[in-house]
């Protein structure tokens, strides 16, 4: 199968740590919507946040809902994709580490200013993934050397419903799986798997993996399906 040529989402695509990450928007209605139209300054207010897989954290924030801000904001985590440095610092603002998905956002402004300028320099100037619901059909993934390459997506049921995909490769942790149309419908956690059948060995197909609807937290998905 040919690769796809799609260089808007590529940039939309981040180093995580050892693994990879993607930006979406994240909308929400401003506040005071008490305040007269002629005077409110948008219709919407958007966050570009960024989502990847819990592992590809340093380490997992404290358990705690009222924490710091310093104890959920990691350094030097996240860069353009193919830089060998992470320089940009983050802020977690969800994770799962059962289901593999974290969700990334700029660092407090007002403490930390300079990094928080740094991750939108890093986030801002991009395309954003659209999230769709995950069916099984013809998709696509980001290759290790950034083309977009035919993966099998296959949902089934099990404990709740499981997707997965084709093998992938160490250090696509994190990336999107794509469906046909290039929406974000799930991410890579987990890695290629060999299958010996009979005297020949062959790479099987990988999951499951997370699915994007049923995995990140519902805060974020009402607002990206036009419900804010």
């Amino acid at each position: 199968m040919p690769n796809r040529k799609w260089p808007e989402k590529i940039t939309a695509v981040v180093k995580v740590g050892a693994g990879r990450g993607f930006v979406i928007a994240h909308r929400t209605k401003p506040r005071f919507q008490n305040l007269p139209k002629k005077i409110r300054l948008a219709p919407f207010v958007e966050d570009r946040l960024i989502v990847t897989a819990a592992h590809c954290l340093p380490l997992l924030p404290p358990a705690n809902p009222a924490n710091y801000n310093y104890e959920r904001t990691f350094q030097r985590l996240l860069g353009p994709l193919f830089d060998k440095k992470t320089n940009v610092a983050a802020e977690c603002r969800f994770v799962d580490p059962i289901a593999d998905v974290a969700v990334l956002g700029a660092p407090d402004g007002q403490d930390l200013p300079e990094e928080a300028e740094a991750y939108d320099s890093l986030t801002e100037g991009v395309t954003p993934f659209l999230i769709a619901n995950a069916t099984s059909g013809a998709g696509w993934v980001l290759s290790l050397d950034g083309c977009w390459v035919r993966s099998r997506i296959e949902l089934f049921s099990g404990f709740g419903v499981s997707m997965t995909i084709d093998p992938t490769e160490g250090g696509q942790s994190g990336s999107p799986v794509l469906d046909y149309k290039g929406r974000a419908i799930g991410l890579i956690s987990v890695g290629k798997e060999t299958v010996v059948e009979g005297s020949k060995v062959i790479n099987g197909r990988t999951g499951p993996q997370p699915i994007l609807t049923r995995n990140l937290p519902g805060w974020l998905l009402k607002p990206l399906n036009g419900n804010p």
